[in-house]
């Protein structure tokens, strides 16, 4: 069922390419990625430590993921890497949700103890984010998991020598007088 639900969606959004709709979804992750990081050092001065540290945690973590995640998408298409990348992203998504419930809890206590919210809008815009970033991170590991044969690379019985030549590949003529040089 989730794979009919992304086929439908790569129809519709990308033409019916699932690797388009795994690219795209990463780059809106990366993109979102880079505004939270953002905002999680601006934050930084004016919160408790315990606020801080958890937003500069959450935007360290997410540095790495987006690097650690583009260098699997990139270069690294075995099943062991993108296993890998999958339980970190479902990893980054379940703390991206505590961290949205931390946030509005955050907002409710600076409310209800002083009547006053001198942070709220910044605590609602790091809730938002966080929300987004875990549905946006969520949905990618569902997605990729649906259209992992997609990525995995293909083994083959093709293998290149250092010259490019395929063995295998060579007139048998050639290959019969070549029988016993080095």
């Amino acid at each position: 069922m989730l794979s009919q639900y992304t086929t439908l969606l790569a129809d519709s959004l990308c033409g019916g390419s699932s690797r388009k709709l795994i690219a795209g979804w990463w780059y809106s992750i990366l993109v979102l990625s880079l505004i939270l990081s953002m905002m999680s050092f601006l934050v930084l001065g004016s919160r408790m430590f315990s606020e801080g540290f958890a937003a500069v945690w959450s935007g360290l973590m997410l540095i790495g993921l987006c690097i650690g995640g583009t260098m699997i998408m990139r270069r690294f298409h075995n099943s062991m890497a993108v296993g890998f990348f999958m339980g970190s992203v479902v990893a980054m998504s379940q703390m991206f949700f505590l961290l949205f419930l931390i946030y509005v809890g955050y907002k409710t206590d600076e409310f209800q103890s002083d009547g006053v919210d001198a942070n709220g809008w910044e605590e609602f815009w790091m809730a938002l984010f966080a929300i987004v970033q875990s549905l946006l991170l969520g949905s990618f590991a569902a997605i990729l998991a649906a259209h992992r044969s997609e990525i995995l690379e293909k083994p083959g019985p093709v293998l290149e020598s250092m010259d490019g030549t395929v063995p295998g590949d060579e007139d048998p003529a050639v290959a019969a007088a070549n029988v016993g040089r080095p």
